[in-house]
C-alpha cells in the first residue's frame, strides 16, 4: 500500500512539474519594448534575432538562454550599431539533441 501511495505522489508530483515549466518558459518569448525578436531553426538548434530602435548608448546585443535535455547555457551575440541590422544569436546542439532558446535578453551599449 505504501509503494502505491508513493508512485501515485511522485506521479502527481511529475505532473504538477510538468505543467509549471511551459509557463516558466513563456516568459521569454517577448522582445523588451523598442525591440522586436524572431525565432528560427537551424541544424540541430534554434536561434533568435532581434532589431531595435534607436535608444540611449550606441548599439544591442542579444544572450540567448539555450537548453538541450537538462542542460543551459547562455550564447551571446556580437554586438550591433543602431540602425545595421539584427543582433543574431544561435544555440547550437547535436543529432540526438537538439538545443532550443528557452529565453532570450537585450544588452545596450
Amino acid at each position: 500500500m505504501r509503494r502505491k501511495l508513493a508512485v501515485l505522489a511522485v506521479a502527481v508530483f511529475s505532473l504538477f512539474g510538468l505543467s509549471v515549466v511551459p509557463a516558466a518558459a513563456a516568459g521569454g518569448d517577448f522582445a523588451p519594448p523598442g525591440c522586436f525578436g524572431e525565432r528560427y531553426g537551424t541544424l540541430f538548434g534554434q536561434g533568435v534575432s532581434v532589431s531595435c530602435f534607436p535608444g540611449e548608448g550606441y548599439g544591442y546585443r542579444v544572450i540567448a538562454q539555450c537548453a538541450n535535455g537538462s542542460a543551459f547555457w547562455y550564447v551571446a551575440g556580437d554586438f550591433v550599431p543602431y540602425g545595421f541590422g539584427p543582433a543574431v544569436a544561435e544555440c547550437a546542439g547535436a543529432l540526438l539533441v537538439p538545443a532550443r532558446v528557452v529565453a532570450y535578453r537585450v544588452d545596450e551599449i
